[in-house]
């Protein structure tokens, strides 16, 4: 579990460095839009050759047709995040971009879990869950503006 774990927090380690480099990609191309169609064509021309390597098996494409109309926009919400990532860090900075995509996730996991969404198996909010949820917001307010004066 140890590995999962370090593992998780590695991969979240990425989350922060993507914005800053899509931003100078965007200036580079030109517009955010197109930093974030090559920042997801690097994504892809990295999955591919990573199916051949771990040879992988071809889609069943039979059972997409049965798919619910929502199962296709995993990828949407990839693309959202890397646009607003590339606008949104470079005008509010790397750390409140951060706590605040952090606190999104915490209230929308909450909100996924209560209400069963998408096929996962309803955990209902309760008041131990939002207190966990409240004690996370904080800390992650408390680490980006812990140093700052109060007054």
């Amino acid at each position: 579990m140890l590995k999962l774990v370090l593992a998780a927090v590695a991969v979240g380690m990425l989350m922060p460095i993507q914005a800053p480099m899509n931003a100078v990609l965007a200036k580079a191309v030109g517009h955010p839009l197109w930093s974030t169609l090559v920042s997801l064509t690097v994504s892809f021309l990295l999955v591919v050759p990573l199916l051949l390597l771990f040879k992988v098996n071809a889609p069943n494409l039979q059972s997409v047709g049965a798919l619910p109309w929502w199962a296709w926009f995993g990828g949407l919400s990839g693309a959202v995040f890397v646009a607003s990532a590339v606008i949104l860090a470079p005008k509010m900075g790397i750390g409140n971009f951060t706590v605040l995509i952090i606190a999104g996730q915490v209230f929308g996991a909450l909100l996924l879990d209560h209400f069963g969404l998408f096929h996962l198996e309803v955990k209902p909010v309760n008041l131990t869950k939002i207190i966990g949820a409240a004690v996370v917001v904080a800390g992650i307010l408390l680490v980006q503006y812990g140093n700052k004066s109060v007054a």
